[in-house]
């Protein structure tokens, strides 16, 4: 996958016209794992400005949070199609 292409760079890339260089003070992750660590399972939520914008579970935390953030980024893109329709 391509650094352009990938899901956290892409929502950075999204969030960047809106909040500039203060993207991070807008952005918050909760990121957690549970099970044994033969079989770990990775939990991570991301937030914008305190408004949970996506959720994802995967085997590594990466995984997770690149999920989540593909979630956050397609919600920011569905947010604004909606706005330019009206």
């Amino acid at each position: 996958m391509s650094s352009l292409n990938h899901p956290r760079t892409l929502l950075n890339n999204a969030l960047q016209p809106m909040y500039g260089a203060a993207v991070h003070d807008h952005v918050r992750w909760e990121v957690y794992s549970q099970g044994p660590s033969n079989a770990t399972t990775w939990y991570a939520t991301i937030y914008i400005d305190d408004q949970n914008f996506g959720y994802a579970s995967a085997p590594t935390r990466g995984a997770a949070q690149d999920a989540a953030a593909q979630q956050a980024y397609e919600h920011l893109k569905q947010e604004k199609s909606t706005r330019n329709d009206l």
